[in-house]
């Protein structure tokens, strides 16, 4: 495993999924309002203008660690045969579409426009980033059903963690009437797309599991790539008892005040799960799987 491949894929994958997964909020899951409020606006076209900084510097350093770890070259070693990986490899040839694709998102950021609008560009981009990351990862090895699988897996962690995001986003308007009166509005939607979401991830996640170990279970305790799935693991049961307790305990009594204050604290840390989550999913695409 390449640790500065795992260290670099974390922010990339969690800025990629947080851009998808906030934008498709906006455009289908939230309230009318969010996408055309005077004060949710700004907020989020911040956020994904930030987020798409994080994926211009990131994405060249991890090409050139990929690309460290396919010629078992040091970084300085690597880099004048960087435009020979680019054209003669299958994961260069992806990446040369993975650069467009991040200039693209860049551009789309920080050109001003109504956020719906903005979210419409940000959201198909990230998606196609997402499916060219899918299309690098070990599911290629297992065909086009496994990739989709892969990719589908990874956008609803994404629409799970931005429906999250999105919702705390609501909590720190300045106007408590409005976030009262917003987060209301919000919190039973919210709940509801992060059920579905996860139902995907319960599916899909299994799926590419036992594409990589099949059945033998002795492969979670025996391999490098077992056992970082179980700890993987470890971090997301915790994501989703949270979740759970939240959609069945707090969700239903969100108009209390002292409910809604819990529910904002929980859902935090729900947040602060997942992106931990997604930190071991990095480490487990850049862990071979046992053959």
């Amino acid at each position: 495993m390449s640790e500065a491949s795992a260290i670099l894929t974390w922010p990339l994958l969690v800025s990629q999924l947080l851009i998808f997964g906030t934008a498709a909020f906006v455009l289908m899951f939230a309230p009318a309002t969010i996408g055309e409020g005077r004060d949710s606006s700004p907020v989020f076209i911040a956020i994904w203008r930030a987020l798409a900084v994080v994926i211009v510097i990131v994405s060249p350093m991890l090409f050139i660690a990929m690309a460290s770890g396919m010629a078992q070259m040091t970084w300085a070693q690597v880099l004048p045969v960087i435009p020979q990986v680019a054209r003669e490899t299958y994961a260069g040839r992806l990446w040369m579409w993975r650069f467009g694709a991040v200039a693209l998102l860049a551009i789309v950021a920080w050109i001003p426009a109504r956020a719906n609008l903005t979210a419409i560009g940000l959201m198909a981009i990230s998606a196609i980033l997402t499916l060219l990351g899918s299309m690098t990862s070990h599911a290629v090895d297992k065909g086009s059903f496994a990739v989709a699988i892969y990719c589908v897996h990874q956008m609803a962690a994404g629409i799970w963690l931005g429906a999250l995001a999105s919702l705390l986003m609501a909590s720190r308007r300045a106007d408590a009437a409005h976030q009262r009166i917003e987060i209301n509005a919000m919190t039973s939607r919210v709940s509801s797309i992060c059920a579905w979401s996860v139902a995907v991830i319960l599916v899909s996640g299994p799926y590419t599991a036992f594409e990589r170990l099949g059945w033998n279970l002795k492969l979670l305790s025996d391999s490098a790539y077992g056992r970082t799935l179980l700890l993987k693991l470890a971090i997301a049961t915790p994501a989703l008892i949270l979740g759970a307790y939240n959609r069945y305990r707090l969700v239903p009594t969100v108009a209390d005040a002292s409910v809604r204050t819990q529910l904002v604290r929980s859902v935090a840390i729900e947040c602060v799960l997942l992106v931990a989550v997604m930190g071991w999913s990095a480490v487990l695409a850049n862990t071979p799987p046992p053959h």
